[in-house]
Order: structure tokens, then sequence, then C-alpha cells
């Protein structure tokens, strides 16, 4: 895998060269480290080549294409599977050989070696924002990491927790409220200055991952749209149809974010919330974006969150599964 083998040769590769290189003035000092452009180094690698597609392949994986893998009888093909969801909802419910643990624990999880580096990691939570925060910081630390899409909630709605999608896409707040008009801007920032004291992209980025605090609501955003530096994470003819929340900037998936696109037109002294279509790319983006010193968070469950019905919206709808389909790959 791409992620398994090039992202750890970029982390020693970037750090060494930037340990070992030497000041003009002393040719005996190191360098001074700039942490922000190690951990960019591999944002830009991983946040221009992951692929979203609904895959066993895929960073977002539907329980469709993983559940006959996970009931072939065969354990050992079988991801390392990590509930993040309450301790008492997965003894309701969760799927095989899945460990729980909050996501709280999962740097230390890292560090004691719990988390392996030799199989593929299937992140599980009850709506697949969370699960995809662990995927991006697993995902840049070299393993092979992918989000369980939807999380609980594509699997069983009967167990504990898992009607929060259904929640949220009957509300459907703004379905009428999107529009086409393009909001630009060419003020552009300095980049964050980070200062853990690490010396290598991969202590860093462990440094500066954040299990809270990383989320927002729809109704915050569009309460105060102003306050907020909007990011719209879709492709540019999505960006006008179905249409957009009023003042939000059209960033490319795989592209935009680099540190020679666009990643210098976001603000440090304005809080930066990212949305998609089901709030799992954006979950990955802004814990990224947390890692680099923004203030940024991902508006929890994206359109399908207030704008379901939205006309010409068909992208990354969450539908619910039929009572007993994942039966067979579940403890209840």
């Amino acid at each position: 895998m791409f992620k398994k083998y090039l992202v750890p040769f970029l982390l020693f590769s970037v750090s060494l060269f930037m340990v070992i290189g030497c000041g003009d003035d002393d040719p005996t000092k190191p360098e001074p480290i700039n942490e922000f452009n190690l951990v960019a180094a591999v944002g830009d690698v991983y946040f221009t080549s992951y692929t979203t597609t609904q895959s066993a392949s895929g960073v977002n994986t539907a329980i469709s294409a993983v559940a006959d893998n996970l009931d072939d009888g065969n354990t050992a093909n079988d991801p390392y599977i990590i509930d993040y969801r309450a301790a008492a909802d997965y003894a309701d419910g969760h799927i095989m050989g899945a460990v729980n643990f909050p996501l709280s624990d999962l740097m230390s999880k890292v560090a004691d070696g719990t988390v392996p580096m030799d199989k593929k990691i299937l992140n599980v939570c009850y709506s697949g924002q969370t699960a995809s925060a662990a995927t991006a910081v697993l995902n840049m630390l070299g393993y092979d990491a992918q989000n369980l899409l939807f999380g609980m909630c594509s699997v069983d709605t009967s167990i504990s927790g898992t009607d929060k999608w259904l929640a949220q896409i009957a509300a459907d707040e703004h379905a009428g409220d999107l529009t086409s008009t393009a909001s630009t801007t060419t003020d552009t920032y300095e980049f964050p200055t980070l200062n853990t004291g690490k010396e290598t992209a991969e202590e860093i980025i462990k440094d500066q991952f954040q299990a809270s605090g990383w989320t927002i609501s729809a109704n915050d955003v569009w309460d105060n749209p102003s306050n907020y530096f909007i990011i719209n994470y879709w492709p540019t003819d999505h960006y006008t149809t179905p249409g957009h929340i009023p003042g939000a900037y059209q960033f490319t998936p795989k592209s935009s974010l680099k540190t020679t696109e666009m990643l210098n037109l976001l603000p440090t002294d304005k809080t930066v919330v990212v949305y998609c279509y089901t709030g799992q790319t954006s979950a990955q983006v802004a814990t990224y974006l947390r890692m680099l010193g923004y203030d940024a968070k991902s508006l929890l469950y994206g359109t399908n969150g207030f704008a379901y019905n939205a006309a010409g919206y068909t992208s990354g709808r969450y539908t619910a599964p039929a009572p007993g389909t994942y039966d067979a790959i579940l403890v209840k």
C-alpha cells in the first residue's frame, strides 16, 4: 500500500534533511527545525493521493464492501477493527473482533504497539466522523487505515446510538438555502508556527493530534457564518450545483490544500470550518489542519445534516440498513 511504505520513508527523509542541514554562517550548527514544514510535507502527499471510493480500498469504505470478508470464516484476512463508541453502546452491539477504546486513547495505543502496523485498520464510531479523525492521523503515521462510512449507523439501527444519521437527515433545515454565487479571496497568510520541540514529522503529528474540539454543528455555522472561514470541500461543479453555504470558499479535494496551492489562504486568526457531503472527509481535513496549528473544525454530518433534500444533491447520501442485513458479523 502507498501509505504503508511511502509515508514512513517521507517522515524519515524529510526530518533527516532538516536535522542535518547546516547554517550558512556556522557550518557546524544545524538548521532550526521547521515543524510546520515537516507535517505539511506528509499532508501534501496524503491529502493528494488518498481515495474516498466506497470500496474495500477507499478510506471511506462502506460496510457492504467489507462484510463478506468479515464473514468468510478466515480471521487472518480481517482488518484490525477499532470501535470508538462508548463502552455501553459497544456492549449493546459491535462488529465481531472489534476492540473498544476512546479516541483519546489512540496515541497511547499506537505508542504501546496495540495498533498493529502489519494489518489494515478499520476505524468505527457512531456516524463515521470520529473514526475519520482517527483514519487521518493513522494514515499520516504510515498505517493502512480506513473509516467505516456512516459508522455503526450503516450497520444496524437497533443498536444504542445508531439513530444519529436518521435524526440529522430528518431535520433538513437548509435544503433551499444553498447559493451558487461564488466567494473568492486573494488574502494570504503566513503559515502557523509549531513549537512542540519534537524533531520528526511522526513525533510532531502524534503530539499535535487532538481527540476533541474539532467539530461544529450546522446551526452554529448557519447562524453566524461571518464568524468563520468556511471551506466547501467539493469539486467545482458541485459547488455551483446544488450550491453551497453562502460565503463558503471552494477547495477542490486532493488538490487545493497543498502548501503550494491554497493552504496559505487559510487565516490564522479565525476559525476554519470545513464541510463535505457527509462530514467524513472534512473530519480528516480538520484533523490535519489542527495538526498544522490552525483553529479548524469539521461541520458535523456535512450537507447530509442540513440539506439532505437539496435540489441536485446526490452525493454521499445516508441510507439506513434493512433490519438484520449484517447480523452475521455482529455481536449483540
